[in-house]
């Protein structure tokens, strides 16, 4: 089976490498033909992608030449199925499927407002990343809709006794390490993270891994509250699956979140997790398996909840045994491939 997968966006973030993941682990029966913008990152990390990576100008979409460009390539490699992620080539991906009798799988990964259903109703089907991104599209007036929770590597996301980032930040074995990898954005909400810690009396640390927008905004805040000495920020790392680890919690505080990745790879390496109880964050935290939810922006419940974390050690260790096997079962690249590919075959199929 050809699947042709369509990406207008030219970044390398969580999008982008759910689809790399998805692509890079299908079965052998399935062969991927990617379409990407030419100064894409995507083209520039062609080399890491199980698939044929073509760059492709997408103009806009009323292009009559683009289409028809598109139309010839679909009909050129014998494309079985197409697949589209962002606005415009989606819009191009419906537009080419329709001309060519060529189904369509359009996936929505975030959990922000739509202007309209329309392009997503010319799709074959519409899967979303969580349950709570399915069930807005469906009341906006998407109609054919399905779930396919993002993957995450456990292989490579897994618990190691390194000791990386405690011996790189001289970091005592005795004091309770807090964590967030998130790009440094307002919705992410370091500054409740950063205020919660602030007035917890205990042998704390916090450690902030990421970069982006709200670095200077962080770091006056920090400095502000003189916290200095209790709050470390690493900038953006290439190490995340080996630091981990070193975290004795992970807190993900955003009031807004499609799913929350980051929390799915720290549950991976056995980390007990926080996380706000916004989109589809319920899903992948869960108080019976491997963690803690509070209501966003509220400072005094996540002190608190960290502050339980931190004193009740009989529910601390039982998240700790339980996160990884609940990630495996649910969160696993192999499930998102397993649920992707029973998708592809029943697409194909009724075509």
């Amino acid at each position: 089976m050809n699947i042709l997968e369509m990406e207008h966006s030219k970044g390398w973030g969580g999008q982008e490498k759910r689809t790399i993941r998805l692509i890079n682990n299908l079965n052998d029966r399935y062969k991927t033909f990617f379409i990407a913008q030419p100064d894409s990152q995507i083209v520039k990390h062609k080399d890491e992608i199980n698939a044929e990576v073509i760059p492709f100008k997408m103009g806009q979409i009323y292009n009559i030449f683009t289409i028809f460009k598109l139309a010839l390539m679909i009909k050129r490699y014998n494309i079985d199925i197409i697949s589209t992620h962002s606005g415009k080539d989606a819009w191009l991906g419906a537009i080419a499927g329709k001309l060519t009798s060529t189904p369509v799988i359009r996936t929505r990964h975030l959990l922000t407002k739509i202007n309209s259903p329309f392009s997503y109703n010319l799709s074959t089907i519409v899967v979303s990343v969580s349950k709570q991104v399915e069930d807005y599209l469906k009341s906006v007036g998407v109609k054919n809709t399905t779930t396919i929770y993002t993957g995450v590597d456990t292989n490579i996301y897994k618990p190691n006794s390194l000791n990386k980032l405690r011996e790189e930040y001289n970091i005592s074995k005795d004091t309770f390490v807090v964590g967030i990898v998130a790009v440094l954005r307002a919705a992410k909400r370091h500054k409740d993270l950063i205020e919660a810690i602030s007035d917890i009396k205990k042998d704390i640390k916090l450690v902030i891994v990421g970069d982006g927008p709200q670095k200077k905004n962080i770091q006056n805040l920090i400095k502000e509250k003189g916290l200095e000495n209790k709050v470390i920020m690493t900038g953006k790392r290439d190490d995340v699956n080996e630091i981990l680890s070193d975290f004795d919690l992970f807190v993900l505080p955003s009031n807004q979140e499609a799913l929350g990745t980051s929390l799915l790879e720290a549950s991976s390496c056995a980390v007990p997790v926080i996380g706000s109880r916004v989109g589809g964050i319920p899903e992948c935290v869960r108080e019976d398996k491997n963690g803690l939810l509070f209501e966003a922006e509220n400072i005094d419940e996540l002190r608190e909840k960290i502050i339980e974390m931190m004193e009740n050690k009989e529910r601390y260790e039982f998240f700790k045994a339980n996160s990884r096997e609940f990630i495996i079962k649910n969160f696993s690249v192999e499930k998102m491939v397993k649920d992707t590919q029973e998708l592809y075959d029943k697409i194909g199929k009724d075509r």
